[in-house]
């Protein structure tokens, strides 16, 4: 885990302690959006105050950058005080603004579920926080939160028509023309008994169409499914989501270092052979004696 020396969390917001007092209160509805964030066990207390802080400062910067362009072509015609004015009325708590964000504790350990107001898009802001964080490791911004699984849609799973429900959320990446597209589908499925992983995957490759490749590692797109207790969400996530450590925001601040690679065997040396004195053979000659023939005497008569 990293250390407190090393992590710079996210700054706590005036206001934040009333959103405090009434937190993990609350069911995950079906047409809710939003994400999944996970933690380690017993951090769940933790985990999700800073990831409503996370996601409110990251909606907060973004806004700020597009007040900025649109101050800066309306000084002429907006003095200081009016602009002072209506700032401290965006300040002013209203009864009838809702909350961006809501934290919501799960019956499970190490997950909880942030709810997005719709007016935020949870793929598009969870995608911006982890490239900021691939890009700037040494900047962490958070100490709690692991994995954000961004979804599009919830829906009840004993209602559900999973077909149906996949064909809308799927309908703007594969079934809006352009060219055919590899992709592949990650499931996620805990506490539930209706759905298991081979019907989830086998239900979502036919709603994509034997038009559009699998590739589960080259894909143009990856589809999230995640199955939890009653509820079942789905997002679409971009070529690069393996490469984004999965949407691990832990993982991106503390890369895993790679194994170091295995040294290479030394070349066997063999020992120098020595010198080996070789003895000059002579080749010598023996002489070849021929053998003598004893002349035979015949004896004469007399």
């Amino acid at each position: 885990m990293p250390s407190n020396s090393s992590v710079g969390p996210a700054k706590k917001r005036k206001g934040g302690s009333q959103w405090h007092k009434q937190q993990g209160k609350g069911n995950i509805e079906g047409g809710d959006w939003g994400v999944f964030v996970s933690c380690d066990m017993g951090k769940e207390g933790k985990c999700m105050p800073e990831a409503v802080d996370l996601f409110s400062q990251s909606v907060e910067s973004t806004d700020g950058d597009d007040h900025d362009d649109k101050s800066n072509s309306d000084d002429d015609d907006e003095d200081i005080e009016a602009q002072i004015r209506r700032e401290v009325e965006g300040l002013k708590p209203s009864a009838g603004k809702s909350r961006p964000f809501r934290a919501i504790r799960m019956d499970l350990p190490c997950l909880s579920f942030i709810r997005f107001d719709k007016s935020i898009d949870p793929e598009k802001l969870v995608y911006q926080l982890c490239t900021e964080a691939a890009a700037n490791p040494d900047k962490k911004r958070s100490r709690w939160i692991q994995r954000m699984t961004p979804a599009r849609s919830v829906r009840k799973t004993l209602s559900v028509d999973l077909e149906a429900f996949a064909r809308e959320i799927l309908k703007p990446h594969f079934h809006s023309g352009g060219p055919p597209k590899k992709y592949a589908i990650r499931p996620m499925v805990r506490s539930n008994k209706k759905f298991n992983r081979d019907f989830v995957i086998k239900t979502i490759a036919g709603v994509v169409g034997p038009e559009h490749p699998v590739d589960l590692k080259n894909y143009d797109l990856i589809i999230l499914v995640v199955v939890i207790q009653n509820i079942i969400s789905i997002s679409v996530a971009g070529s690069d989501y393996d490469r984004l450590k999965g949407y691990n925001l832990a993982e991106l601040y503390n890369p895993t270092p790679a194994p170091a690679p295995a040294p290479a065997p030394e070349p066997a040396v063999k020992p120098a052979a020595e010198p080996t004195t070789v003895e000059p053979t002579v080749a010598t000659t023996e002489p070849t004696v021929e053998p003598t023939v004893e002349p035979t005497i015949e004896p004469t008569e007399s």
